[in-house]
């Protein structure tokens, strides 16, 4: 196990700013863990686990033991398409590596960032498609009592951009792998309207380009995935160019009579059905309230995307906080609807 102490976070979160750890454990094996687990405890340090940093802010210091996933490997059953995936695996080399093995579904969930282990934790998804439409089980380490179990998908308790291990807890949970049931024949899921947009956007590019008289082809699972590429590039900033965490706000569930009100408002605006209400993008609200390319001081908002929070350069994860709750009352101000962070927030307090 490599540990460092009074360690800095900056180069461990994508918004690229400062805060430092009382130590920080690197996790190659469960050993490493048992062993950082033991050693926070007698130092009485609080733990805080980190995959690849992609949904965090740190809006202070941490004074305790960090542990960063760095856990790797993919076992592949290929007669009943099962796949195992070690934590600390990158999750979109993960959905390549699946689909360069002829295992399909999670082309949908392409270039979302961050490390396989957050997957269930977030129940990750997008265009149309969720983690836990695959989800088989995952191992799982408890640091309260150094136990090890298997968690199956109803212990989870999966709902939009949420699981049981999202829950708070004295001491985390931490995900060691898991694993996924992926069909070997492909069939795309394209209910998605932004995406069939630019899937036939394509197809019209290459029918022009070619003048060709054949007939479509059906779209493949390397369509989708190209696709869904070509799509989170032209809305979110790449990390390494521009701080962010990607959408910083889930989008919220509201009722049907609220909906309404809404309606009576804005011509048609845009909604999703949920199990619980109506969906309503986050970035449609925050863009109403002018927020698109806001700017305070190094923090703002990304100039294509008002759900998206950005360090322009030396912003402290202060400032981003308080611009995220600046951005959380005005909608509550406008229109009466409270936009909860997907963004995981640390050291506000």
């Amino acid at each position: 196990m490599k540990l460092t102490c009074d360690a800095e976070l900056q180069p461990y979160n994508s918004f690229g700013v400062a805060a430092r750890a009382a130590c920080l454990a690197e996790i190659h094996a469960s050993e490493d863990l048992q062993q950082a687990v033991e050693l926070a405890e007698s130092r009485e340090l609080p733990l805080l686990l980190l995959g690849g940093g992609t949904n965090v802010l740190f809006a202070g210091d941490f004074p305790g033991m960090v542990l960063l996933m760095r856990n790797r490997g993919v076992e592949i059953d290929r007669e009943s398409g099962l796949v195992t995936v070690a934590a600390g695996e990158n999750w979109h080399e993960f959905v390549q590596f699946c689909l360069r093995n002829g295992l399909y579904g999670l082309e949908n969930l392409a270039l979302i960032p961050g490390s396989a282990g957050a997957a269930p934790v977030q129940n990750i998804g997008a265009y149309g498609v969720e983690l836990e439409s695959f989800f088989v089980e995952l191992e799982l380490f408890d640091c309260a009592d150094g136990s090890l179990r298997t968690m199956a998908r109803e212990d989870c308790n999966f709902s939009y951009r949420d699981s049981a291990l999202k829950q708070p807890r004295p001491q985390p949970q931490v995900v060691s792998s898991l694993t996924l049931q992926l069909p070997r024949e492909p069939a795309p899921n394209l209910h998605y309207p932004a995406l069939m947009e630019e899937l036939e956007s394509a197809a019209n590019s290459s029918f022009c380009a070619e003048r060709s008289g054949v007939a479509e082809s059906p779209v493949t699972p390397q369509d989708v995935f190209e696709a869904v590429c070509r799509i989170r590039r032209r809305k979110l900033p790449d990390p390494a160019e521009i701080g962010n965490a990607g959408s910083f706000f889930k989008n919220p569930i509201i009722s049907q009579d609220e909906f309404e009100q809404l309606s009576s408002r804005y011509d048609s605006p845009p909604s999703f059905p949920a199990k619980e209400g109506v969906k309503v993008p986050a970035g449609w609200l925050l863009d109403q309230c002018g927020y698109k390319g806001y700017e305070k001081g190094a923090a703002g908002v990304y100039e294509r995307h008002a759900l998206i929070l950005v360090n322009r350069g030396g912003a402290t994860g202060k400032e981003l906080h308080q611009l995220a709750m600046e951005m959380q009352n005005r909608v509550q101000s406008e229109f009466g609807i409270t936009l909860e962070p997907e963004v995981r927030i640390v050291g506000a307090h």
